[in-house]
């Protein structure tokens, strides 16, 4: 047993340890999974599904060579010399303690940038992204803020209490504004698929968000919903009954993204929406319908940004890069 203890120890340090987190996947330059059948031969994974939305992936060029994203625009010095924090800001419906992290910019009085992560309401970590978080915080003086919340698969959690734990932490952060040393006037959101909805909902809550960036989001949440867990995926689409209120149109409509832009009339924040064509996932149609509402809310300044052939994976694309550095300019800019 201790020779055990000591091997797991040796693999986890060395990063060859393989979790359930999905860290053992070969993407693709589109984001593409791929399934290695024999030593260097690939299939790509869902390939009939992505026929559906862009003709054959197998076509695409260097469709089956693997591909690592890289981000030029992050901060080395950045990433070494910011130093995150953790507070707890609540304790969730289930009487759990739900954490974010603070990376400081180490400037006083300045604007901060909420990240909410994905995973399918029922996944992901408040770590996730923290070359991102690290390199606005020490390269752009942005303080950033990382948020967990309560999931889906939760006992008797529902997509309000989700949505709330998001809004509570934004209040617990802009109410000690002062100890974080930011300007609570000048906020802004981003996030990732789920992440994407839960942040999209404190961007139109808050009025003074100045900036959101949405990364291929679930701002339709019909449309979302039956593309990620349709009635013919019983055990996935079981999943959601409480979260979703037994799937009744009215709640999910209470907490649609683009619902929700249809009762505003005076959002003034400027936007920038990431998708990809071949968004399996979640569909890639949500950026175009979420636009469309923000516009008629008042969003003069929206912009939707789609990858041709990129998944719902566009942190493992091509475009990784690309969505990345216009995200953080846009939060310098705005900001």
């Amino acid at each position: 047993m201790k020779f055990l203890r000591i091997l797991f120890i040796a693999l986890v340090a060395s990063g060859l340890f393989l979790t359930q987190a999905g860290a053992a996947n070969i993407y693709n330059r589109y984001g593409m999974v791929l399934i290695e059948e024999s030593e260097g031969r690939y299939t790509i994974k869902d390939a009939k599904a992505y026929e559906a939305l862009i003709g054959d992936p197998y076509k695409l060029p260097k469709a089956l060579v693997p591909y690592e994203a890289k981000v030029p625009a992050y901060s080395k010095a950045a990433m070494e010399s910011v130093v995150p924090e953790t507070f707890v800001y609540k304790k969730s419906v289930t009487g759990d303690d739900l954490p974010l992290m603070v990376y400081p910019s180490g400037k006083s009085n300045s604007p901060v940038v909420f990240y909410i992560h994905g995973g399918g309401w029922v996944s992901g970590n408040y770590k996730a992204a923290s070359a991102f978080c690290k390199t606005l915080a020490g390269k752009y003086g942005i303080t950033v803020v990382s948020i967990e919340y309560s999931f889906a698969n939760a006992p008797g959690v529902r997509l309000g209490d989700t949505v709330d734990d998001c809004y509570d932490a934004v209040e617990y952060i802009l109410a000690r504004a002062g100890e974080f040393g930011i300007d609570p006037e000048r906020i802004g959101f981003v996030g990732s698929s789920a992440g994407g909805h839960l942040s999209a909902c404190c961007a139109m809550h808050f009025p003074q968000t100045k900036a959101y960036a949405g990364w291929y989001g679930a701002y339709d949440l019909h449309y979302t919903m039956y593309t990620y867990a349709p009635e013919s995926n019983v055990k996935k689409h079981q999943r959601y009954d409480v979260f979703l209120d037994g799937w009744a149109p009215e709640y999910i409509d209470s907490f649609s993204p683009i619902k929700i832009a249809e009762g505003k009339s005076s959002l003034a924040f400027k936007a920038i929406l990431f998708t990809g064509t071949a968004d399996i996932t979640i569909g890639p149609d949500n950026a175009r319908r979420y636009r469309k509402a923000l516009s008629g809310a008042g969003v003069k300044n929206v912009k939707v940004v789609t990858y041709k052939n990129v998944t719902h994976s566009i942190g493992r694309s091509y475009a990784a890069a690309d969505m990345f550095s216009k995200s953080m300019t846009l939060f310098a800019k705005a900001l």
